[in-house]
Protein backbone atom coordinates (compact mmCIF):
# COMPACT_ATOMS: atom_id res chain seq x y z
CA UNK A 1 0.00 0.00 0.00
CA UNK A 2 1.42 3.39 -0.93
CA UNK A 3 0.96 6.10 1.68
CA UNK A 4 2.99 9.11 2.86
CA UNK A 5 6.25 7.34 2.12
CA UNK A 6 8.48 10.41 2.13
CA UNK A 7 7.45 11.37 5.67
CA UNK A 8 6.64 8.13 7.41
CA UNK A 9 9.76 6.26 6.35
CA UNK A 10 11.93 8.73 8.22
CA UNK A 11 9.82 8.53 11.35
CA UNK A 12 10.10 4.75 11.44
CA UNK A 13 13.81 4.53 10.74
CA UNK A 14 14.65 5.67 14.26
CA UNK A 15 13.47 2.30 15.59
CA UNK A 16 14.51 0.32 12.52
CA UNK A 17 17.07 -1.95 14.20
CA UNK A 18 15.88 -1.73 17.78
CA UNK A 19 14.98 -5.39 18.01
CA UNK A 20 17.42 -8.08 16.86
CA UNK A 21 15.72 -11.13 18.38
CA UNK A 22 14.73 -12.60 15.02
CA UNK A 23 17.36 -14.04 12.70
CA UNK A 24 17.53 -14.02 8.93
CA UNK A 25 17.17 -17.24 6.95
CA UNK A 26 18.66 -17.61 3.48
CA UNK A 27 18.29 -20.47 1.05
CA UNK A 28 14.73 -21.27 2.10
CA UNK A 29 13.64 -22.00 -1.48
CA UNK A 30 13.73 -20.64 -4.99
CA UNK A 31 12.23 -17.41 -3.59
CA UNK A 32 10.63 -16.16 -6.83
CA UNK A 33 9.27 -13.09 -5.02
CA UNK A 34 12.77 -12.02 -3.88
CA UNK A 35 11.70 -11.53 -0.23
CA UNK A 36 13.75 -11.70 2.94
CA UNK A 37 12.86 -14.25 5.61
CA UNK A 38 13.29 -13.80 9.36
CA UNK A 39 12.43 -16.41 11.98
CA UNK A 40 11.92 -16.26 15.73
CA UNK A 41 12.38 -19.45 17.74
CA UNK A 42 11.58 -19.11 21.48
CA UNK A 43 13.55 -21.11 24.01
CA UNK A 44 11.90 -24.06 25.68
CA UNK A 45 9.59 -25.32 22.93
CA UNK A 46 8.83 -29.02 23.39
CA UNK A 47 6.71 -31.11 21.06
CA UNK A 48 4.85 -29.88 17.98
CA UNK A 49 4.15 -26.14 18.19
CA UNK A 50 2.11 -23.62 16.16
CA UNK A 51 3.60 -21.31 13.54
CA UNK A 52 2.53 -17.70 12.93
CA UNK A 53 3.58 -15.80 9.79
CA UNK A 54 3.44 -12.04 10.45
CA UNK A 55 3.80 -9.42 7.70
CA UNK A 56 4.66 -5.75 8.05
CA UNK A 57 3.02 -2.77 6.38
CA UNK A 58 4.45 -0.31 3.87
CA UNK A 59 7.61 1.63 4.86
CA UNK A 60 8.29 -0.95 7.58
CA UNK A 61 10.65 -3.88 7.94
CA UNK A 62 10.51 -7.16 9.85
CA UNK A 63 12.36 -5.88 12.93
CA UNK A 64 10.07 -2.88 13.30
CA UNK A 65 6.98 -5.00 12.93
CA UNK A 66 8.20 -7.50 15.52
CA UNK A 67 8.86 -4.70 18.00
CA UNK A 68 5.64 -2.80 17.42
CA UNK A 69 3.30 -5.81 17.45
CA UNK A 70 4.83 -7.66 20.39
CA UNK A 71 4.52 -11.04 18.68
CA UNK A 72 7.88 -12.21 20.07
CA UNK A 73 6.74 -11.65 23.66
CA UNK A 74 3.66 -13.78 23.09
CA UNK A 75 5.75 -16.48 21.42
CA UNK A 76 8.09 -16.59 24.43
CA UNK A 77 5.17 -16.97 26.82
CA UNK A 78 3.03 -19.39 24.81
CA UNK A 79 5.71 -21.29 22.87
CA UNK A 80 5.07 -20.96 19.16
CA UNK A 81 7.28 -20.19 16.17
CA UNK A 82 7.26 -16.98 14.14
CA UNK A 83 8.23 -16.06 10.60
CA UNK A 84 8.50 -12.45 9.43
CA UNK A 85 8.58 -12.09 5.63
CA UNK A 86 10.20 -8.81 4.57
CA UNK A 87 9.80 -6.78 1.40
CA UNK A 88 12.85 -5.23 -0.27
CA UNK A 89 13.09 -1.91 -2.07
CA UNK A 90 14.04 -3.42 -5.44
CA UNK A 91 10.55 -4.98 -5.52
CA UNK A 92 8.64 -1.99 -4.18
CA UNK A 93 10.09 1.41 -3.33
CA UNK A 94 7.64 1.82 -0.45
CA UNK A 95 8.47 -1.64 0.94
CA UNK A 96 4.86 -2.74 0.35
CA UNK A 97 4.04 -6.36 -0.37
CA UNK A 98 2.71 -6.42 -3.93
CA UNK A 99 -0.72 -7.83 -3.04
CA UNK A 100 -2.45 -6.41 -6.14
CA UNK A 101 -0.09 -7.83 -8.79
CA UNK A 102 -1.51 -11.08 -10.16
CA UNK A 103 1.97 -12.25 -11.15
CA UNK A 104 3.10 -11.98 -7.51
CA UNK A 105 -0.08 -12.67 -5.51
CA UNK A 106 -1.37 -15.87 -7.12
CA UNK A 107 -0.96 -19.51 -6.20
CA UNK A 108 2.55 -20.79 -6.91
CA UNK A 109 3.72 -17.40 -8.15
CA UNK A 110 5.92 -14.54 -6.95
CA UNK A 111 5.74 -13.28 -3.40
CA UNK A 112 2.94 -15.68 -2.45
CA UNK A 113 5.11 -18.65 -3.36
CA UNK A 114 8.10 -17.18 -1.51
CA UNK A 115 6.03 -16.92 1.67
CA UNK A 116 4.75 -20.45 1.17
CA UNK A 117 8.37 -21.62 0.87
CA UNK A 118 9.14 -19.93 4.20
CA UNK A 119 6.39 -22.03 5.73
CA UNK A 120 7.80 -25.15 4.07
CA UNK A 121 11.28 -24.37 5.44
CA UNK A 122 9.95 -24.15 9.00
CA UNK A 123 8.01 -27.41 8.64
CA UNK A 124 11.11 -29.16 7.30
CA UNK A 125 13.47 -27.84 9.99
CA UNK A 126 11.34 -27.49 13.14
CA UNK A 127 8.67 -29.51 14.92
CA UNK A 128 5.71 -27.53 13.58
CA UNK A 129 2.13 -28.55 14.30
CA UNK A 130 0.89 -28.35 10.70
CA UNK A 131 -2.72 -28.13 11.88
CA UNK A 132 -1.89 -24.82 13.58
CA UNK A 133 -0.29 -22.56 10.99
CA UNK A 134 -1.60 -18.99 10.90
CA UNK A 135 -1.01 -15.77 8.98
CA UNK A 136 -1.43 -12.13 9.97
CA UNK A 137 -0.35 -8.67 8.88
CA UNK A 138 -0.93 -4.92 8.75
CA UNK A 139 -2.00 -2.85 5.72
CA UNK A 140 -0.14 -4.26 2.70
CA UNK A 141 0.76 -7.14 5.03
CA UNK A 142 -2.95 -7.52 5.80
CA UNK A 143 -3.72 -7.68 2.09
CA UNK A 144 -0.98 -10.28 1.70
CA UNK A 145 -2.49 -12.18 4.63
CA UNK A 146 -5.71 -12.55 2.65
CA UNK A 147 -3.68 -13.49 -0.45
CA UNK A 148 -2.08 -16.38 1.45
CA UNK A 149 -5.42 -17.56 2.85
CA UNK A 150 -6.93 -17.49 -0.64
CA UNK A 151 -4.04 -19.06 -2.55
CA UNK A 152 -3.06 -21.72 0.01
CA UNK A 153 -6.22 -22.51 2.01
CA UNK A 154 -5.00 -26.04 2.71
CA UNK A 155 -2.03 -24.67 4.68
CA UNK A 156 -3.55 -22.05 6.95
CA UNK A 157 -6.07 -22.71 9.69
CA UNK A 158 -6.91 -19.05 10.35
CA UNK A 159 -5.80 -15.53 9.47
CA UNK A 160 -5.97 -12.13 11.16
CA UNK A 161 -5.75 -8.99 9.05
CA UNK A 162 -5.27 -5.45 10.35
CA UNK A 163 -6.63 -2.79 7.93
CA UNK A 164 -6.66 -4.65 4.64
CA UNK A 165 -8.87 -5.36 1.63
CA UNK A 166 -10.50 -8.52 0.18
CA UNK A 167 -8.67 -10.88 -2.11
CA UNK A 168 -8.60 -9.61 -5.72
CA UNK A 169 -10.10 -6.24 -4.77
CA UNK A 170 -7.45 -4.90 -7.16
CA UNK A 171 -5.30 -6.35 -9.92
CA UNK A 172 -2.96 -3.43 -10.61
CA UNK A 173 -1.28 -0.53 -8.84
CA UNK A 174 -3.85 1.85 -10.37
CA UNK A 175 -6.90 -0.10 -9.21
CA UNK A 176 -5.40 -0.64 -5.76
CA UNK A 177 -6.34 2.95 -4.85
CA UNK A 178 -10.00 2.27 -5.59
CA UNK A 179 -9.85 -0.74 -3.30
CA UNK A 180 -8.06 1.14 -0.53
CA UNK A 181 -10.66 3.93 -0.74
CA UNK A 182 -13.48 1.43 -0.26
CA UNK A 183 -14.90 1.84 -3.76
CA UNK A 184 -14.89 -1.86 -4.72
CA UNK A 185 -18.04 -3.73 -3.75
CA UNK A 186 -19.21 -7.19 -4.81
CA UNK A 187 -21.71 -9.81 -3.75
CA UNK A 188 -20.53 -12.55 -1.38
CA UNK A 189 -20.67 -15.07 -4.23
CA UNK A 190 -18.60 -12.82 -6.50
CA UNK A 191 -15.96 -12.35 -3.81
CA UNK A 192 -15.94 -16.07 -3.12
CA UNK A 193 -15.53 -16.94 -6.80
CA UNK A 194 -12.36 -14.84 -6.97
CA UNK A 195 -10.83 -16.97 -4.22
CA UNK A 196 -12.06 -20.30 -5.55
CA UNK A 197 -10.68 -19.45 -8.98
CA UNK A 198 -7.17 -19.71 -7.54
CA UNK A 199 -7.54 -23.39 -6.82
CA UNK A 200 -10.62 -24.78 -8.65
CA UNK A 201 -10.01 -28.39 -7.62
CA UNK A 202 -9.82 -27.56 -3.90
CA UNK A 203 -12.78 -28.96 -1.95
CA UNK A 204 -11.52 -28.51 1.60
CA UNK A 205 -12.30 -25.94 4.23
CA UNK A 206 -11.22 -22.32 3.92
CA UNK A 207 -9.46 -20.52 6.80
CA UNK A 208 -11.43 -18.51 9.35
CA UNK A 209 -10.71 -14.78 9.49
CA UNK A 210 -10.41 -12.08 12.16
CA UNK A 211 -10.71 -8.48 10.94
CA UNK A 212 -9.30 -5.49 12.87
CA UNK A 213 -10.06 -2.01 11.52
CA UNK A 214 -10.22 1.56 12.81
CA UNK A 215 -13.19 3.76 11.92
CA UNK A 216 -10.91 6.77 11.28
CA UNK A 217 -8.59 4.95 8.89
CA UNK A 218 -7.87 7.39 6.04
CA UNK A 219 -5.48 5.02 4.25
CA UNK A 220 -7.67 1.93 3.94
CA UNK A 221 -11.36 2.79 4.17
CA UNK A 222 -13.29 0.80 6.76
CA UNK A 223 -15.83 -0.15 4.08
CA UNK A 224 -13.35 -2.88 3.21
CA UNK A 225 -14.21 -4.65 6.47
CA UNK A 226 -17.75 -5.17 5.17
CA UNK A 227 -16.44 -6.58 1.90
CA UNK A 228 -14.04 -8.91 3.74
CA UNK A 229 -16.93 -10.17 5.85
CA UNK A 230 -18.87 -10.93 2.67
CA UNK A 231 -15.95 -12.84 1.15
CA UNK A 232 -14.97 -14.98 4.11
CA UNK A 233 -18.44 -15.71 5.48
CA UNK A 234 -19.37 -16.96 2.00
CA UNK A 235 -16.29 -19.18 1.80
CA UNK A 236 -17.07 -20.57 5.26
CA UNK A 237 -20.76 -21.32 4.58
CA UNK A 238 -22.10 -18.45 6.69
CA UNK A 239 -24.46 -15.58 5.98
CA UNK A 240 -23.75 -11.91 6.63
CA UNK A 241 -26.01 -11.66 9.68
CA UNK A 242 -24.23 -10.95 12.96
CA UNK A 243 -24.68 -13.81 15.43
CA UNK A 244 -23.03 -12.23 18.49
CA UNK A 245 -22.12 -8.65 19.42
CA UNK A 246 -19.93 -7.52 22.32
CA UNK A 247 -19.78 -3.78 22.90
CA UNK A 248 -17.03 -2.27 25.07
CA UNK A 249 -14.97 -5.37 24.42
CA UNK A 250 -12.65 -6.16 27.34
CA UNK A 251 -13.67 -2.91 29.01
CA UNK A 252 -12.66 -0.68 26.08
CA UNK A 253 -15.63 1.42 24.95
CA UNK A 254 -13.89 2.02 21.61
CA UNK A 255 -13.90 -1.66 20.60
CA UNK A 256 -16.88 -3.65 19.35
CA UNK A 257 -16.54 -7.34 18.55
CA UNK A 258 -19.04 -9.01 16.22
CA UNK A 259 -19.04 -12.71 15.33
CA UNK A 260 -20.46 -14.51 12.32
CA UNK A 261 -21.35 -18.21 12.58
CA UNK A 262 -21.56 -20.77 9.80
CA UNK A 263 -24.60 -22.88 8.97
CA UNK A 264 -23.71 -25.27 11.80
CA UNK A 265 -23.38 -22.41 14.30
CA UNK A 266 -19.57 -22.47 14.47
CA UNK A 267 -17.94 -19.00 14.64
CA UNK A 268 -15.93 -18.39 11.45
CA UNK A 269 -15.43 -14.61 11.10
CA UNK A 270 -14.63 -12.14 13.90
CA UNK A 271 -14.71 -8.38 13.38
CA UNK A 272 -13.12 -5.90 15.78
CA UNK A 273 -14.27 -2.36 14.94
CA UNK A 274 -12.15 0.21 16.75
CA UNK A 275 -13.86 3.59 17.00
CA UNK A 276 -11.70 6.63 16.31
CA UNK A 277 -8.56 4.68 15.46
CA UNK A 278 -6.50 5.70 12.43
CA UNK A 279 -4.55 3.39 10.11
CA UNK A 280 -2.53 0.86 12.09
CA UNK A 281 -2.61 -1.81 14.75
CA UNK A 282 -3.97 -1.35 18.27
CA UNK A 283 -1.42 -1.98 21.03
CA UNK A 284 -1.69 -1.88 24.81
CA UNK A 285 1.89 -1.38 25.90
CA UNK A 286 2.98 -2.84 29.22
CA UNK A 287 4.37 -5.95 30.89
CA UNK A 288 1.13 -7.73 31.77
CA UNK A 289 0.27 -10.98 29.94
CA UNK A 290 -2.36 -9.27 27.77
CA UNK A 291 -0.18 -6.27 26.96
CA UNK A 292 2.68 -5.73 24.56
CA UNK A 293 4.04 -3.96 21.54
CA UNK A 294 5.39 -0.44 21.17
CA UNK A 295 3.70 2.76 20.06
CA UNK A 296 4.80 4.05 16.65
CA UNK A 297 3.31 5.75 13.60
CA UNK A 298 1.22 2.69 12.76
CA UNK A 299 1.02 1.16 16.24
CA UNK A 300 -1.63 3.06 18.16
CA UNK A 301 -2.24 2.98 21.92
CA UNK A 302 -5.57 1.44 22.97
CA UNK A 303 -6.03 0.77 26.69
CA UNK A 304 -7.25 -2.77 27.44
CA UNK A 305 -7.00 -3.87 23.81
CA UNK A 306 -3.83 -5.30 22.33
CA UNK A 307 -4.78 -6.53 18.86
CA UNK A 308 -1.83 -8.95 18.65
CA UNK A 309 -3.03 -10.68 21.80
CA UNK A 310 -6.57 -11.03 20.49
CA UNK A 311 -5.32 -12.32 17.16
CA UNK A 312 -3.40 -15.01 19.06
CA UNK A 313 -6.51 -15.73 21.10
CA UNK A 314 -8.48 -16.12 17.86
CA UNK A 315 -5.80 -18.52 16.65
CA UNK A 316 -6.31 -20.51 19.87
CA UNK A 317 -2.58 -20.68 20.60
CA UNK A 318 -2.61 -19.12 24.09
CA UNK A 319 -1.78 -21.72 26.70
CA UNK A 320 -3.83 -22.05 29.87
CA UNK A 321 -1.95 -20.46 32.80
CA UNK A 322 -3.24 -23.31 34.99
CA UNK A 323 -5.87 -26.03 34.93
CA UNK A 324 -9.46 -25.63 36.02
CA UNK A 325 -10.50 -28.43 38.37
CA UNK A 326 -14.01 -29.77 37.78
CA UNK A 327 -16.03 -32.24 35.68
CA UNK A 328 -15.82 -32.05 31.89
CA UNK A 329 -19.22 -33.70 31.41
CA UNK A 330 -22.44 -33.01 33.33
CA UNK A 331 -26.11 -33.81 32.87
CA UNK A 332 -28.57 -31.18 31.70
CA UNK A 333 -29.83 -29.00 34.58
CA UNK A 334 -27.05 -30.29 36.87
CA UNK A 335 -26.84 -28.28 40.10
CA UNK A 336 -24.07 -27.35 42.55
CA UNK A 337 -21.22 -28.30 40.22
CA UNK A 338 -17.91 -26.91 41.48
CA UNK A 339 -14.97 -25.51 39.50
CA UNK A 340 -11.78 -24.04 40.94
CA UNK A 341 -8.29 -22.79 40.13
CA UNK A 342 -5.26 -22.21 42.37
CA UNK A 343 -5.81 -19.23 44.65
CA UNK A 344 -3.37 -16.30 44.68
CA UNK A 345 -3.55 -13.89 47.58
CA UNK A 346 -4.87 -10.49 46.49
CA UNK A 347 -6.21 -11.72 43.14
CA UNK A 348 -9.81 -11.53 41.95
CA UNK A 349 -11.31 -14.02 39.49
CA UNK A 350 -13.88 -13.23 36.79
CA UNK A 351 -15.71 -16.39 35.65
CA UNK A 352 -17.76 -17.00 32.52
CA UNK A 353 -20.01 -20.04 32.12
CA UNK A 354 -21.87 -21.53 29.13
CA UNK A 355 -25.03 -19.85 27.85
CA UNK A 356 -27.98 -20.06 30.28
CA UNK A 357 -25.83 -21.62 33.00
CA UNK A 358 -25.75 -19.76 36.34
CA UNK A 359 -22.96 -19.05 38.79
CA UNK A 360 -24.70 -19.75 42.11
CA UNK A 361 -21.80 -18.61 44.27
CA UNK A 362 -18.13 -17.74 44.20
CA UNK A 363 -17.90 -15.12 41.44
CA UNK A 364 -14.77 -13.07 42.15
CA UNK A 365 -13.08 -15.92 44.01
CA UNK A 366 -10.98 -18.86 42.86
CA UNK A 367 -13.85 -21.35 43.22
CA UNK A 368 -17.43 -21.25 41.90
CA UNK A 369 -20.60 -23.34 42.07
CA UNK A 370 -22.56 -23.65 38.83
CA UNK A 371 -26.06 -24.73 37.82
CA UNK A 372 -26.23 -25.79 34.17
CA UNK A 373 -28.99 -25.53 31.62
CA UNK A 374 -28.84 -27.59 28.39
CA UNK A 375 -25.99 -25.93 26.49
CA UNK A 376 -22.38 -27.10 26.40
CA UNK A 377 -19.51 -24.61 26.39
CA UNK A 378 -16.44 -23.23 28.11
CA UNK A 379 -15.98 -22.59 31.78
CA UNK A 380 -13.56 -19.66 31.66
CA UNK A 381 -11.79 -17.62 34.31
CA UNK A 382 -9.56 -14.54 34.11
CA UNK A 383 -7.44 -13.70 37.11
CA UNK A 384 -6.70 -10.04 37.88
CA UNK A 385 -3.72 -9.80 40.19
CA UNK A 386 -3.16 -7.24 42.93
CA UNK A 387 -0.92 -5.34 40.50
CA UNK A 388 -4.04 -4.95 38.29
CA UNK A 389 -2.54 -7.21 35.62
CA UNK A 390 -4.98 -9.57 33.93
CA UNK A 391 -3.71 -13.09 33.41
CA UNK A 392 -4.37 -15.22 30.35
CA UNK A 393 -7.75 -16.92 30.40
CA UNK A 394 -8.00 -20.49 31.66
CA UNK A 395 -10.66 -22.53 29.87
CA UNK A 396 -12.29 -25.93 30.27
CA UNK A 397 -14.88 -27.20 27.82
CA UNK A 398 -17.84 -28.85 29.54
CA UNK A 399 -20.14 -31.16 27.63
CA UNK A 400 -23.74 -30.97 28.83
CA UNK A 401 -25.53 -34.25 28.10
CA UNK A 402 -29.12 -35.43 28.21
CA UNK A 403 -29.97 -36.28 31.82
CA UNK A 404 -31.83 -39.51 31.06
CA UNK A 405 -29.10 -40.92 28.89
CA UNK A 406 -27.55 -40.36 25.50
CA UNK A 407 -28.92 -41.97 22.35
CA UNK A 408 -27.79 -45.58 22.17
CA UNK A 409 -24.89 -45.99 19.75
CA UNK A 410 -25.57 -49.62 18.93
CA UNK A 411 -23.79 -50.87 15.77
CA UNK A 412 -27.11 -51.59 14.10
CA UNK A 413 -28.33 -48.01 14.51
CA UNK A 414 -25.46 -45.50 14.49
CA UNK A 415 -21.94 -45.81 13.10
CA UNK A 416 -19.28 -43.19 13.80
CA UNK A 417 -15.71 -44.07 12.83
CA UNK A 418 -12.66 -41.84 12.34
CA UNK A 419 -10.74 -42.31 9.09
CA UNK A 420 -7.08 -41.28 9.26
CA UNK A 421 -6.58 -41.40 5.51
CA UNK A 422 -8.73 -38.37 4.69
CA UNK A 423 -9.24 -36.90 8.19
CA UNK A 424 -12.96 -37.64 8.29
CA UNK A 425 -15.69 -39.24 10.35
CA UNK A 426 -17.68 -41.89 8.50
CA UNK A 427 -21.27 -42.14 9.71
CA UNK A 428 -24.41 -44.14 9.16
CA UNK A 429 -27.78 -43.77 10.82
CA UNK A 430 -27.39 -40.00 11.22
CA UNK A 431 -29.48 -37.53 9.22
CA UNK A 432 -26.87 -35.19 7.77
CA UNK A 433 -29.55 -32.64 6.89
CA UNK A 434 -30.41 -32.40 10.59
CA UNK A 435 -26.80 -32.16 11.79
CA UNK A 436 -26.38 -29.04 13.94
CA UNK A 437 -22.87 -29.37 15.33
CA UNK A 438 -19.86 -31.66 15.52
CA UNK A 439 -17.29 -31.28 18.28
CA UNK A 440 -14.28 -33.40 19.18
CA UNK A 441 -12.74 -33.44 22.65
CA UNK A 442 -9.44 -34.88 23.78
CA UNK A 443 -9.06 -36.97 26.92
CA UNK A 444 -8.65 -33.78 29.00
CA UNK A 445 -12.02 -32.46 27.90
CA UNK A 446 -10.48 -29.78 25.70
CA UNK A 447 -12.29 -28.96 22.47
CA UNK A 448 -9.87 -29.86 19.66
CA UNK A 449 -11.95 -29.64 16.48
CA UNK A 450 -15.15 -27.85 15.48
CA UNK A 451 -14.38 -26.73 11.93
CA UNK A 452 -15.71 -29.21 9.39
CA UNK A 453 -17.76 -29.71 6.26
CA UNK A 454 -20.12 -32.51 5.19
CA UNK A 455 -19.99 -34.52 1.99
CA UNK A 456 -22.31 -37.52 1.65
CA UNK A 457 -22.05 -39.65 4.78
CA UNK A 458 -18.66 -38.20 5.72
CA UNK A 459 -17.68 -35.31 8.00
CA UNK A 460 -14.31 -33.79 7.07
CA UNK A 461 -12.20 -31.84 9.57
CA UNK A 462 -9.82 -28.98 8.75
CA UNK A 463 -7.23 -30.11 11.29
CA UNK A 464 -5.51 -33.52 11.25
CA UNK A 465 -5.84 -35.28 14.60
CA UNK A 466 -2.65 -36.46 16.31
CA UNK A 467 -2.68 -40.06 17.51
CA UNK A 468 -4.84 -40.48 20.60
CA UNK A 469 -8.25 -41.09 22.13
CA UNK A 470 -11.05 -38.63 21.35
CA UNK A 471 -14.71 -38.14 22.21
CA UNK A 472 -17.00 -37.17 19.33
CA UNK A 473 -20.23 -35.30 20.02
CA UNK A 474 -22.67 -35.08 17.09
CA UNK A 475 -25.91 -33.18 17.59
CA UNK A 476 -28.98 -33.52 15.37
CA UNK A 477 -32.16 -31.50 15.82
CA UNK A 478 -33.58 -33.90 18.41
CA UNK A 479 -30.75 -36.30 19.26
CA UNK A 480 -27.24 -36.15 20.62
CA UNK A 481 -24.67 -38.86 19.92
CA UNK A 482 -21.42 -39.36 21.81
CA UNK A 483 -18.81 -42.00 21.09
CA UNK A 484 -15.13 -42.70 21.62
CA UNK A 485 -12.78 -42.59 18.65
CA UNK A 486 -9.13 -43.45 18.15
CA UNK A 487 -6.82 -41.56 15.78
CA UNK A 488 -3.81 -43.61 14.73
CA UNK A 489 -0.38 -42.15 13.94
CA UNK A 490 -0.58 -43.82 10.53
CA UNK A 491 -3.22 -45.49 8.45
CA UNK A 492 -3.68 -49.15 9.39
Amino acid sequence: MKFKICVVFLSLMCVGNFLHSQTQVTGFGTNPGNLNMYKYVPAGITGPAPLVIAMHGCTQNAAQYAQQTGWNKLADRHKFYLVYPEQVSINNSGLCFTWFDTTKASRNKGEALSIKQMRDYMVANYNIDTTKIFVTGLSAGACMTVVMMATYPEIFSKGAEMSGVPYRAATSSLTSYNAMNGLVTKTPAQWGALVKGQNPSYTGKFPNLAIFHGTSDLTVNIANATELIKQWTYLNHADQTVDSTYNSFQGNANVQQTIYNDSLNNPVVYYYKISGMAHGIAVDTGSCPRQGGAVATYAIKENNFHSTYWAADFFDILQNPYSITGPIQVNQHATNVMYSVPNTSGSTYAWIVPKNATIVSGQGTSSITVTFDTISGNIEVVETKSSNCKNDAARLYVNVTIANGIANLSPGEIRIVYCNEDNSIITSGINMNELKSVVLFNSYGEKVATSFYVSGDKIFFANKLPAGLYIACLVESTRQHICKMISLSSVR
